[in-house]
């Protein structure tokens, strides 16, 4: 499949990026997806100083039908949603609304109305996975996604697996579920409204969405997810951070089950049978895994936040908050109990090895499928890689050198 390449809103050598290494990382990019045998389709992003440097795409984003991805495809991007999840909330706890240190209870009473010990856990228990409610319930499938009262009473009747604060254990679907209904309760609006009313409007994002409108133009801009929900966990060879399933173990089987033995239906794709391809998935808020967007979309959504949380103006957060919450919050050496390996965690952001010559002062959010949104504050430099999902395991590898390339091309 060929490639596309938009024009760059500056020449690239005006903000410090050196044009052939950019013109390599193209290359390497055109080079992947014409092959096709790492993904199906994909789009890159690359922001240097608040500037769109590279902004190109190839590849199919619906394999039956032969729908090839244009500039205004748009992903699922699973986990990578993460992201601006933690931005609403840091936003609201700069504007006063809250304390990470407060408990949920305060917010939210019901929470511990069926396990007393869950008064305990704080926001920002929450918001660094440290919660003790990584997993579950099974019954909390994609059928329900987009009733807010089955979402809330799940969370309401988990138990706790661990004292709240005393380890790590990465919350896939359970952290969304947990941020949006805090968002509600302290702010009014859900966490998708909230992003496109403070955040992606603002910022002149149009194809950026946390749960998408009820429209069959919007619909068709969605590339189907190829990604299997139940593929093993692991780490990177590289040590880069690899992101986990969206579905957590307890309910993929159940999951599996509903979708897989739903009889075919006229008018139905047979694609839906994956949860991530059905538009009421689509439509439901889900901050953990359902924020669908394009590269262009994800990258400049962390632009600003590489140059301290303004951008044309526009100022999302002020840059001493942002620092707080990308510093790291728990040890070089611990463990994650859901995915077991050591990761580092911000305030909501995954902290680090970003590509080479990244640091823990680079932050971001993986996905799922594949997909990546970063911003590295010493180069000023935001990136987001999208795709359909990862073909191979050695795509992990090569995505890791393409953001090493990324970095390199930053001059000064």
């Amino acid at each position: 499949m060929s490639t596309w390449r938009l024009d760059p809103d500056v020449d690239p050598a005006s903000v410090g990026v050196d044009l052939a290494v950019l013109d390599a990382v193209a290359a390497e990019f055109a080079k992947a997806t014409d092959a096709g045998d790492l993904y199906h389709g994909a789009q890159l992003a690359v922001y240097r100083d608040g500037r769109r440097v590279l902004d190109m795409g190839g590849g199919l984003a619906r394999v039956r039908t032969g729908v090839p991805v244009s500039p205004e495809t748009a992903f699922v991007i699973y986990s990578s949603t993460k992201g601006v999840a933690a931005l609403v909330m840091l936003m609201l706890y700069e504007r006063g609304a809250f304390h990470y240190d407060e408990p949920v209870v305060k917010y939210w009473p019901g929470f511990a109305s069926q396990h007393a010990d869950k008064a305990q856990v704080t926001i920002r228990h929450v918001m660094t996975h440290r919660a003790g409610l990584p997993l579950g319930p099974a019954w909390l499938t994609a059928k329900h996604y987009g009733d807010v009262d089955a979402r809330r009473r799940a969370m309401e009747e988990l138990p706790l697996r661990w004292v709240p604060g005393e380890q790590n254990g990465y919350h896939p679907n359970n952290f969304g579920h947990l941020v949006d209904e805090l968002c509600r309760r302290i702010d009014g609006r859900d966490v998708g409204r909230f992003a496109r009313e403070e955040i992606f409007e603002p910022l002149g994002i149009d194809d950026f969405w946390i749960g998408l409108p009820p429209d069959s133009d919007l619909e068709a801009r969605v590339a189907w997810c190829y990604n299997k929900l139940e593929e093993s966990l692991g780490p990177e060879a590289t040590g880069q951070v690899v992101e986990t399933s969206v579905a957590d173990a307890a309910a993929r089987q159940s999951e599996t089950e509903e979708y897989e033995s739903d009889p075919d239906e006229p008018g139905r794709n047979p694609e839906e049978r994956h949860p991530f391809n059905r538009p009421a998935v689509w439509r439901a808020v889900l901050p953990a895994s359902g924020g669908i967007a394009s590269a262009r979309a994800l990258a400049r959504f962390y632009a600003p936040l590489a140059l301290g949380g303004e951008l044309d103006g526009v100022r999302l957060v002020r840059r001493e908050y942002l620092r707080h919450a990308t510093t790291p919050t728990n040890r070089r050496e611990e463990v994650d109990s859901t995915i077991g390996f050591k990761m580092r965690w911000g305030t909501g952001w995954h902290m680090g090895l970003y590509g080479q010559g990244s640091t823990l002062r680079t932050f971001g959010h993986g996905g799922a499928g594949g997909q990546i949104g970063f911003a590295d504050p010493d180069r000023r430099l935001a990136m987001a890689f999208v795709c359909n999902g990862q073909r191979k395991p050695e795509y992990l590898t090569w995505r890791y050198k393409l953001q090493s390339q990324v970095l390199r091309a930053c001059r000064d």
